[in-house]
Order: C-alpha cells, then sequence, then structure tokens
C-alpha cells in the first residue's frame, strides 16, 4: 500500500486570518488617531497657558515702565485666550463695593496675596491671579472694588507726576 501525502486544506485559516489582520491594522489606526488628538490637545492647552503667563510678563513690564517714569499714560492691550472675558483689579482684604458676579468668582482666592484676577477662574489654566508690583490698587478700587475691565477694551497704564504708585483705567 503505498501512503500517499495527505493534503491539509487551509483555506479556513485564510479566511479567518486576513479579518483578523484588518481587524488588528483598523485598530492601530484608532490607537494613532486618538494619541495625535491627545498630543494636539496637550500643545494647544500649553498655548493658552503661555499666553497667560505672557499677558502677566507684559503687563509687570508696562507698569514697571510706567512707574520709573515721572509721568505716563500708556494704553495696553490684552491679548489673553478667548475663554477668558475680564481681567479684574481686587484688594479683596479691603470692604467689596462691586459684589456682583465679578466678586462670585474671584472671592474664594482672598488667602493669595494678588491684585490682579482672570474672569472666569477656570480658563486661567492654573494661572487664575497674579501679584503685580507697583500697582496702587487701593487707588484703583476706591469706586469699584473689584475693578474689571473687558479683555477687548484693554488698559490705560497711569502714573501723575508725583504718585509713587502706578494704576490702570
Amino acid at each position: 500500500m503505498k501512503l500517499s501525502k495527505i493534503k491539509i486544506n487551509n483555506r479556513g485559516q485564510q479566511t479567518m486570518g486576513l479579518p483578523f489582520g484588518m481587524i488588528f491594522a483598523v485598530f492601530l489606526i484608532v490607537i494613532f488617531i486618538v494619541v495625535t488628538f491627545v498630543g494636539i490637545k496637550s500643545f494647544l492647552s500649553f498655548g493658552r497657558t503661555s499666553g497667560i503667563g505672557l499677558f502677566y510678563e507684559e503687563l509687570q513690564d508696562s507698569v514697571d515702565n510706567a512707574w520709573r517714569g515721572q509721568s505716563s499714560s500708556i494704553h495696553f492691550d490684552i491679548d489673553l485666550p478667548s475663554q477668558i472675558s475680564k481681567v479684574c483689579f481686587a484688594n479683596l482684604s479691603a470692604k467689596i463695593t462691586n459684589s456682583g458676579e465679578d466678586y462670585e468668582f474671584i472671592k474664594d482666592f482672598y488667602v493669595y496675596e494678588a491684585n490682579v484676577f482672570l474672569i472666569p477662574p477656570g480658563a486661567g489654566e492654573g494661572m487664575e491671579w497674579k501679584m503685580i508690583s507697583h500697582l496702587d490698587i487701593s487707588k484703583i478700587t476706591e469706586v469699584k472694588n473689584p475693578y474689571c475691565v473687558d479683555v477687548g477694551k484693554g488698559l490705560t497704564i497711569k502714573k501723575d507726576f508725583y504718585d509713587k504708585l502706578v494704576w490702570v483705567e
């Protein structure tokens, strides 16, 4: 008796192997797309954070320049991310005379030594408040405490000849 070679039919493996390979490829593509979107989101968040940091740095530089001069009136454009609607100057240890919605956003920051606040605080990327030196916060907030300015309007940084500190309008 002659032994013949037994032929094994591999069609079942080939049929199941193709879909598994395609499913695995689609799975990898989905993973790459998700990782890409997470990376883009983190870069955008970094851009917003750096924009807020640059705003504080430019504000401090403008206040310092006005403070060093004898008298000054400088227009300061506010360049912040679109989620931030207002910049508030407040003396939270003094009497609050403007206890509206703006104060409700910043009232919990009284424990920090700060005089500039961003509204709404959640859009501040962890930098909702800052202490800007050489500001006459009592003069800024003598009528309204906190004194808030819409981001689109900008600020006017002022110092008169006999003033020791700078104020904003």
